[in-house]
């Protein structure tokens, strides 16, 4: 049977439904004068709340422009997909009930969502919800879902959920549907519309005691597993911001990205040499990242005392010209006070010092602003030469220091491999080999081969270093020169501002100062 609204035109949403669906987020009465003008005086951004219940609404579209909306009430239509409200990341309360939809979708991004309704649709399982945490109600009732099992586990992950109504599905009619409810949704306290009873929580837990244990232990794994990632990115970050990113993993990367790998792994003592490169690796790459770290604690201190150093000068300065701009305010108060009692030609000279004044006023600024500019330029300049320092030291220690060993260390690791091919080669030759396998015998049998491949590994190693050594020193001297740039454009733009807020100050106090004169002069005329 359809739907009943099915067999209306179905409505399209435009701005005219959104005034005149616009509710309040509370459900409380409001006058008809104040609802009118809620509903045409409201920006589309500001609007908090909307109902479009039965308004026979086929598809969800233009919603652009309710960045504000915290309530969309979308139920009792005849909706068949969720869409395009993936932009209303303040929504906060969703009601999509008694429509025709089959997937759950297009909510990702509603993360603050803690009250869900879906109920009385055609939702067969429950997906696309992972992201949705701060969910503390959600009711999918009267659907097709079968797989109660399915359901819970998905939900427990959602340790704010409080009220689940499952009611009406499929799962509902199984006979241990309540009980396996309580059992696994630890925070669960309402369960179709019911309040649970502790008592049957406890029962419940103890049916499935079995199933609990296993699922809590395979919860701490994944929470030691999500630890450890949390952990690795967070070190990750770290390199990051050092500037050391790909340092701890250049072996690997030769390593997995050498195309000679597979050749070599035929010689019998080519993992040995590779498990003590990988050794020294470790203790040099340790060295560099520890010493880099700890040497970064200057950099930090320098940028503090730059923005300190910038901070104070501009305070002192921002005092000298508040001090500045009060003095003359109060001279021109103590004029004005006394122009009553002046003759008109002795008010007029009187204005014309103010003039006087205000133009030694805009001098004095002007003054203080230059000087300030020389101390940006001056401060700026010695971080400049203080921070470029540091980075200068840091590019030493990668160049000369790091890299220069780690080529050491690959140098050495050919050259010795290649003394123990030439000495695998001549065992070969003589028959002195065993457990030789078939591919090993057709590489060893071809000695050039067997040199050109060490050969082209170790200049591939060559250039992974020589890749990662110019990258890390290109990136450390661009980010200083951006450093210094933003520092020098920042006091430019400062500096423009202040003179512009001179003229304004000065130019409003003279127009003040013309006009009383010429207000005086024309008493004299009458």
């Amino acid at each position: 049977m359809a739907h009943p609204l099915e067999l209306a035109e179905p409505n399209v949403i435009d701005e005219e439904l959104i005034r005149n669906c616009i509710t309040t987020v509370e459900e409380i009465s409001i006058a008809e004068d104040k609802k009118k003008e809620m509903k045409t005086e409201t920006e589309l951004h500001d609007i908090k709340a909307v109902s479009f219940s039965f308004q026979n609404i086929l598809r969800i579209d233009n919603l652009n422009g309710l960045f504000s909306l915290v309530k969309l009430q979308l139920d009792n239509n005849i909706i068949e997909k969720i869409e395009n409200i993936g932009h209303l990341v303040n929504l906060e309360w969703l009601d999509l009930s008694f429509n025709n939809i089959q997937n759950i979708q297009g909510l990702d991004t509603l993360t603050k969502l803690t009250d869900l309704s879906l109920f009385n649709n055609r939702i067969e399982e429950l997906k696309n919800l992972k992201t949705l945490q701060n969910l503390n109600c959600l009711s999918v009732g009267n659907n097709l879902i079968r797989d109660v099992v399915h359901a819970i586990t998905y939900l427990r992950p959602f340790r704010k959920l409080k009220m689940l109504n499952m009611a009406g599905n499929p799962c509902h009619k199984d006979p241990e549907y309540h009980m396996r409810i309580v059992a696994h949704l630890r925070d669960i306290v309402y369960v179709d519309y019911r309040l649970v009873d502790p008592e049957k929580v406890q029962q419940a837990r103890e049916q499935y005691q079995e199933d609990l244990f296993e699922i809590l232990e395979e919860e701490k794994k994944q929470a030691e597993d999500e630890k450890k990632a949390e952990d690795h990115q967070q070190w990750l970050d770290t390199l990051s911001e050092a500037n050391l990113s790909g340092v701890d993993t250049l072996l690997k990367v030769m390593l997995d990205e050498d195309p000679e790998q597979g050749k070599l792994h035929h010689l019998s003592f080519w993992l040995e040499i590779i498990d003590e490169i990988q050794h020294e690796f470790k203790g040099m790459s340790k060295d560099f990242i520890d010493n880099t770290l700890n040497a970064n604690k200057a950099k930090y201190a320098e940028k503090e005392r730059f923005i300190d150093a910038l901070r104070s000068s501009r305070q002192k300065s921002d005092g000298d010209s508040i001090a500045l701009v009060g003095k003359f305010d109060l001279k021109k108060k103590k004029l004005m006070r006394q122009l009553e009692d002046l003759r008109e030609d002795e008010t007029v000279k009187k204005l014309r010092e103010l003039q006087d004044l205000n133009t030694e006023l805009n001098d004095d600024l002007l003054e203080l602003g230059l000087r300030q500019m020389e101390a940006d330029d001056q401060i700026v300049s010695d971080f400049e030469r203080r921070y470029g320092d540091l980075v200068n030291a840091f590019v030493e220690a990668a160049q000369n220091g790091f890299f220069a060993k780690i080529r050491d260390l690959e140098n050495a690791f050919h050259t010795r491999a290649v003394t123990m091919a030439t000495d695998e080669l001549e065992h070969f030759a003589a028959g002195q080999l065993e457990d030789v396998t078939d591919e090993a015998q057709i590489f060893l049998g071809d000695k050039d081969i067997v040199f050109a491949s060490l050969n082209a590994s170790h200049d591939a190693h060559l250039g992974i270093i020589d890749g990662l050594e110019d990258q890390i020193v290109t990136k450390e001297r661009k980010t200083f020169n951006t450093l210094v740039a933003e520092a020098r454009a920042e006091s430019h733009t400062r500096d423009r501002k202040r003179i512009t807020e001179i003229a304004t100050v000065t130019a409003r106090n003279n127009k003040e100062i013309v006009e009383l004169i010429q207000s005086e002069q024309e008493g004299w005329n009458r």
